[in-house]
């Protein structure tokens, strides 16, 4: 069998929906988890200073209009607020590994918790996108729709197999 067809059939498995999902949930998770850990590592640093100095080093004009704002907001970010970032960070990063590991293990539970903790993001990803439209916004809200419709057209990948 070529590598064509491998990821052909790979790609035709019933459950290739649900591995994209179970990966994106973990990549998001690992993310949340970096983000956790800079927040309690930077968070007596100068964010603001340290701010400016990447966005020089990418080459981009901090004194550009939309890069000070965003440098601006850096200016109220102190222990306090850092912590708090880490803290939710961390609290919606467990969840998404939650998440992944329950539809890992096929487990009907994750698939209601998914289902209801995506669908609860919804309106307020429609929101956002009504305020300040993006791309990114777009693709999330595309993706977290496409999430909850394929976990709910493909409840019969979480039935409970027969006693052995």
């Amino acid at each position: 069998m070529s590598v064509k067809d491998k990821v052909e059939a790979e790609l035709h498995r019933p459950d290739f929906g649900l591995r994209v999902i179970i990966v994106w949930k973990t990549v998001k998770g690992a993310l949340l988890l970096a983000v956790g850990i800079t927040a309690i590592l930077l968070r007596h640093s100068d964010i603001h200073a340290l701010g400016v100095g990447l966005v020089e080093w990418l080459g981009i004009d901090p004194a550009g209009p939309r890069m000070a704002h965003w440098l601006d907001k850096l200016l109220s970010l102190d222990a306090s607020t850092m912590l708090k970032v880490a803290a939710g960070a961390f609290a919606v990063g467990a969840l998404m590994f939650v998440e992944a590991y329950g539809l890992h293990r096929r487990r009907k539970w994750a698939e209601w918790l998914t289902i209801i903790v995506t669908s609860s993001l919804i309106p307020l990803e429609v929101y956002h996108l009504a305020v300040h439209p993006s791309l990114g916004k777009v693709l999330t809200l595309v993706a977290n729709i496409a999430i909850v419709v394929y976990l709910t057209r493909h409840h019969w990948l979480f039935k409970k197999k027969p006693a052995s």
